[in-house]
Order: structure tokens, then C-alpha cells, then sequence
């Protein structure tokens, strides 16, 4: 790392950081802290449940207890202190729109699921999952797939994937649950309450939050006389989880969720505006399994409705359906050799009233798709899968992946991966890109992009964990929002574009995770990406890097500390033209302590320690230090 991001700290700021750090490290006597357990089983990868040392893919997990300290903070926060990810909209009023960037691909090249459905709303422009809608409170682990893996998941998943898992029913007992409340900057409160349990053969799980904050003003008033107004945001959030055990080997799940919000915006950079927003979401499914001696058959029923509303003086109002059906089978067909094969049908739609209708403005995929995964006793480790698209709009398309990993002892002390993967991707233009009154160009190309990833990881002992990985994205014709002019330099308007034949992403990351005692535990970061087009890559940091110091100095007493660092911008703004946002470094401290053997837990929160000026999006207000205090009761 070189020495321009280290004299960061060589400031009277670090003086601070120093301190408290310090503070932590020398604090009281200690006691035991859970210890990293390598053969953690994960997922998403492959959809195959293996363990972490197995997987040949850079996955990124945060736990539950991760998720939890983590005082004032929203799915969006966490998400950006990730190696590789870049979130737009999480330091601005609490309604601003929530964008992001892995490994400098956009949102839409990012699929989110929520317990392993894509939730997509197809009336959005990018047909993605609105992060605000979701309470942190009902998360209980993200798992983040960095590269593409469009062979098991589809179009949407050609940078990564994130699997955001909520919470689930606790065995053996028929009533637990927890009860959170907080509060803190900006007249901000939440409150979530879950209960859950189970019998012989029913569980469940219902859980509802509420957030209210008053917020700030979205758009910055430095340019004008007078402040402007203060832009909150409500949201409400219900979640029932049922579970049915039929037969010994044929179970069903049901699940069912609600959320609404209501935000106010600002017109724009600069200009302040008495608008708001409101948005709700219904999601209902039904997963039966069906378990036999080799493996399982499984289907994933979802179906998920999107309303949004927006009042102004341009209003709007759009409507998305989102139909997902999932069937796979999971077969183990000799030792060491596992296969899944799979029909996905996704049907999305989505209507303007007045302008479009649902029957006009919809597309169906129907995909086949298979993988492998073969484990063999030298450590050898190979995960391969193939996939045909079928779109009602475009040609079918054969996508691909392959992706070895070998798993060796270098020592008594230390054990070492090497991963390498070569995968292909595709993105259809969504149902808003092509058919938008306003933007939609119905000649637009699907996206395609072929990935490579290199990497080695190293694990020492049962304390210490490295991993090293480059990556290359080629990419085809890459749709952007594109401002068009004329001759003499006027606006005509904007509609979406494929902004260039080819285009390439390359980059580096790197982390570590260091459990130095029973007192401290340290974990670092890096990621540096850049391309060979920069005047299609606006928005995107070049490097970012963080370190964390988790510490239990006594029983029940948690004290962590954060320092998360993003390098210059460069974005584009109509009436400046290309204009770089300088870079920054934001602290926070996070605290915690137990009561009660620890099932009554108070904590606090100080986001943003050093009160950092930053500007986070140009022409809009950036949080300044914020605190939270709250209470966690689990029974």
C-alpha cells in the first residue's frame, strides 16, 4: 500500500483514533471471544452447501453477530464497507436512492435475493431490489458473491450477488424472540420485535419494525439565502415465516412480507422541493422440498408486486410484477461428486398508468441450466455449470463457468487455496430501458461479459486468514444513461444507450482477519479497480480500504472500532460537466455491553467519529457525526 494512503492517519485526527484504539486494546480483563470457524458453510457460490476453504469464488460473508454491532447502521452502510463495493445514497437523507457498484459494475449487473429469490422490481430502471425498504433488524446474514455467476442465477448477475438472509424460526423452543429499539441522530427511532419457535413438526417465524426519522435536507443549501427543509423518511415492515414438516422427507415453507415507505425528496443539486415518495412492496412464497438418500428436489415459488408513487410537480406512478419459479434437483452422484440441474421462469412486467400497461410491456426467461461440483481427497475442488437463456425479446444465449481451487498444506501451521474461474455473463436491458416514455430505446443490445479471477488464499493456524485475488471484465456493448446534444450544445434529452463495443474492468483486492488474542480481533481490507474507457466509469472509486478492531475487553463487553477510506470520484454533472469529488475517511465506534447473562444487550453508536466533510453525491447534503443508542431484549 503506498504512502499516500497512510498518511491519512498522520493527522491530528489519528491522534484520536490512536487513543481510543489504545484505550480498547489495554481495557480490563478479557474473556473468551467465539473463534473463526474455516469450514463456515456457505452457499450462494454454488448453491451447493460447502465450506468456505472449499469455495472457488471471492465470497464475502457478514454473520449475524457482524450485522448487530453495527449501531445506527442500514443494510446499505454495511454493504459499503465491503472489499469491492461502492454504495451511492447511504450517507444522504434517509430516502435518497440507493445505488451501488461491485467491482465497477452497476446496480444492475448486481442481483439481489432475499433468502435466495431474486426480489427485483421490474418498474425500476435497473430492475434491482430497493435497499431501503429493508430493516436491518430482520437480516440475520449477507452473503456477497463478487464476479460473474449468471449459469446459476440468471441475467442480472454479471458483476455479483448478494444473498441477503432474514431471519428464520429457532428450534427447540416453542416462543423465543427478540425485541430491538433505538435511536439517535435527526430525530431517528426504529423499533423491531420478532417472535419465533417451534413444535414436532411446525415452526415459524413473524416479525414487524417500524422507522421514523426526520431526517435532513436532501439537497444542499450552500448555494442559497434561505436553509432548506428537512427530508424524513417512515417505513413499516412485516415478515411471517412458516415451516411444515409433512413426512419425513417432504417439507414446506411458506413465507409472506410487507413493506412500505414513504420519503421526501429535493428537486435535484442544489435545489430544495417540498416532494415526496411512497413505495410498497408484497412478496408471498412457497418452497416444497422433497429429501431422498442422494439428494433433494426443490421448488421456489415467489411472487412479488411493486408500487411506487411519486408526488411532485412531474408526478408519476409505476408498477412492477415480478412471477420467479425455481425447480432443482441436487443429486450426489458418486463420492466426491455432487450435481444440480434447474429450470428457472422468470414473467416481468410493469405498467405507467396512463402511459403503459401491463399487458403491453412484458418479458418472459425461461432458462435450463446444470452444474457440477467435484471434491477430491488431494484437495482439488471443481465447480462447473453451463446455462441456455431464453428471452422472449432476444436470441438465446449459452452461458458458461468453470472454477478449479486446490487446497494445500504448505506447513503444520498453514494451509493455502489457489482459486482461478472463467465464467461468461448476460444482461437483457430491462422492461424500464427499453420502453420508458421518457428514456426507453428499443434498440438496445443485451449485455455480455467474459470474466476471469485469479487468487490464493492463506489460512494460519485457526487465527489468521488472507486472501489475495485479481480480476478481468470483458464487456459488450454496456448500457448507460446518456445525455444527448446537439451541434451547438444543446439538451435534447436522454435515453438509454450501448455506450461502447467493448470495454474493460480489472482490478485487485485483498483481506485479512487476524485473531490476535482473546482480547483483539483485526480485520483489513483493499480493493482497487480501473478500466480502459474512464468516460464510462463515472461515479466509481478507484480504491478504497478499511481496517476494523473488534475488541471484548470484559464479559459481555463489546468495543469496536472502524476506519473505512474512499479515494476521488469523478462524476458528471449537466451544468459543470465532469467534476471529481474528493476523497475521504470516516471513523466509527461502536459500543456494546450485556446485562441479564447477556440476554439484555445495550449498545451506542457514534457514526462518522471525526465529523468528516465529505460530499458523498454532488450538488446533495452528507451526514456529519451521528449517534444511536439503543436496546436488544432476546427471551
Amino acid at each position: 500500500m503506498n504512502k499516500n494512503l497512510f498518511s491519512i492517519f498522520i493527522t491530528k485526527k489519528s491522534v484520536l483514533v490512536s487513543s481510543l484504539l489504545s484505550s480498547m486494546c489495554l481495557s480490563g480483563a478479557a474473556w473468551a471471544q467465539d473463534t473463526q470457524d474455516l469450514d463456515e458453510v456457505l452457499v450462494t457460490g454454488t448453491k451447493f452447501e460447502i465450506p468456505a476453504e472449499k469455495s472457488g469464488k471471492t465470497i464475502y460473508k457478514l454473520s449475524e453477530k457482524d450485522i448487530r454491532q453495527n449501531a445506527g447502521k442500514t443494510v446499505a452502510d454495511l454493504l459499503n464497507e465491503v472489499p469491492g463495493v461502492q454504495i451511492d445514497g447511504n450517507f444522504s437523507s434517509p430516502g435518497t436512492n440507493i445505488s451501488y457498484f461491485v467491482r465497477g459494475a452497476s446496480s444492475k449487473n448486481t442481483l439481489i435475493l432475499i433468502d435466495g429469490s431474486p426480489i427485483n422490481d421490474p418498474s425500476g430502471a435497473s430492475a434491482t431490489f430497493d435497499l431501503r425498504l429493508l430493516s436491518v433488524d430482520q437480516v440475520e446474514s449477507i452473503e456477497i458473491l463478487k464476479g460473474g455467476l449468471s449459469t446459476l442465477y440468471g441475467t442480472g448477475a454479471s458483476a455479483a450477488v448478494i444473498n441477503i438472509k432474514l431471519k428464520d424460526a429457532k428450534s427447540g423452543s416453542p416462543l423465543a424472540g427478540t425485541v430491538d429499539f433505538s435511536g439517535g441522530s435527526f430525530n431517528t427511532y426504529k423499533g423491531n420485535i420478532s417472535l419465533s419457535g417451534s413444535s414436532e413438526k411446525l415452526k415459524y417465524m413473524v416479525s414487524g419494525g417500524l422507522f421514523h426519522s426526520q431526517g435532513f435536507s436532501s439537497a444542499s443549501d450552500e448555494q442559497s439565502d434561505v436553509a432548506f427543509g428537512k427530508d424524513g423518511m417512515d417505513r413499516k415492515n412485516a415478515l411471517v415465516k412458516l415451516g411444515y414438516q409433512v413426512t419425513e422427507r417432504f417439507s414446506v415453507d411458506f413465507l409472506s412480507g410487507y413493506d412500505d415507505m414513504k420519503a421526501d425528496y429535493d428537486d435535484g443539486p442544489f435545489l430544495d422541493a417540498s416532494n415526496h415518495q411512497v413505495g410498497e412492496q408484497f412478496r408471498i412464497g412457497l418452497t416444497p422440498t422433497y429429501q431422498y438418500d442422494k439428494g433433494n428436489i426443490k421448488l421456489r415459488a415467489l411472487y412479488n408486486t411493486n408500487d411506487r408513487e411519486f408526488y411532485s410537480a412531474y408526478p408519476s406512478s409505476y408498477k412492477g410484477r415480478n412471477l420467479q419459479l425455481d425447480l432443482t434437483q441436487e443429486h450426489q452422484l458418486a463420492p466426491g461428486l455432487k450435481a444440480l440441474w434447474g429450470l428457472n421462469l422468470q414473467e416481468l412486467s410493469y405498467e405507467q398508468p396512463g402511459q403503459l400497461e401491463f399487458d403491453n410491456n412484458s418479458f418472459t426467461i425461461f432458462d435450463p441450466y446444470a452444474s457440477v461440483f467435484y471434491e477430491a481427497e488431494s484437495g482439488f475442488n471443481l465447480h462447473a455449470g453451463a446455462r441456455v437463456n431464453t428471452h422472449s425479446a432476444y436470441d438465446a444465449k449459452f452461458i458458461y463457468n468453470v472454477n478449479p481451487s486446490y487446497n494445500f498444506q504448505v506447513s503444520d501451521q498453514v494451509t493455502a487455496k489457489i482459486l482461478a474461474s472463467v465464467s461468461t455473463s448476460y444482461l437483457t436491458p430491462t422492461l424500464y430501458q427499453l420502453h420508458s416514455p421518457d428514456y426507453g430505446n428499443e434498440g438496445l443490445n443485451p449485455e455480455e461479459s467474459l470474466n476471469y479471477e485469479q487468487g490464493v488464499s492463506f489460512y494460519i493456524g485457526q487465527s489468521f486468514i488472507i486472501n489475495l485475488v485479481h480480476f478481468t471484465r470483458d464487456e459488450r456493448d454496456p448500457i448507460e444513461f446518456v445525455s444527448l446534444f446537439d451541434a451547438d450544445n444543446n439538451y435534447l434529452g436522454a435515453e438509454y444507450q450501448n455506450t461502447t463495443d467493448q470495454r474493460r474492468v480489472e482490478g485487485f483486492e485483498a483481506d485479512f482477519s487476524w485473531i490476535a488474542n482473546e482480547f483483539l480481533t483485526v480485520k483489513a481490507n483493499y480493493a482497487h479497480v480501473s478500466t480502459d474507457k474512464p468516460e464510462s466509469f463515472y461515479r466509481i472509486p478507484a480504491t478504497k480500504w478499511g481496517l476494523a478492531f473488534n475488541t471484548q475487553p470484559a464479559k459481555f463487553t463489546v468495543v469496536n472500532l472502524k476506519y473505512n477510506f474512499t479515494s476521488q470520484r469523478t462524476i458528471y454533472d449537466w451544468g459543470q460537466g465532469e467534476v471529481e469529488l474528493d476523497s475521504y475517511g470516516l471513523a466509527d465506534l461502536y459500543l456494546q455491553q450485556g446485562v441479564l447473562q447477556n440476554k439484555l444487550q445495550l449498545f451506542g453508536g457514534v457514526n462518522n467519529l471525526l465529523d468528516e466533510d465529505f460530499t458523498a453525491i454532488y450538488g446533495y447534503t452528507t451526514q456529519g457525526r451521528t449517534f444511536n443508542l439503543g436496546a436488544r431484549y432476546q427471551f
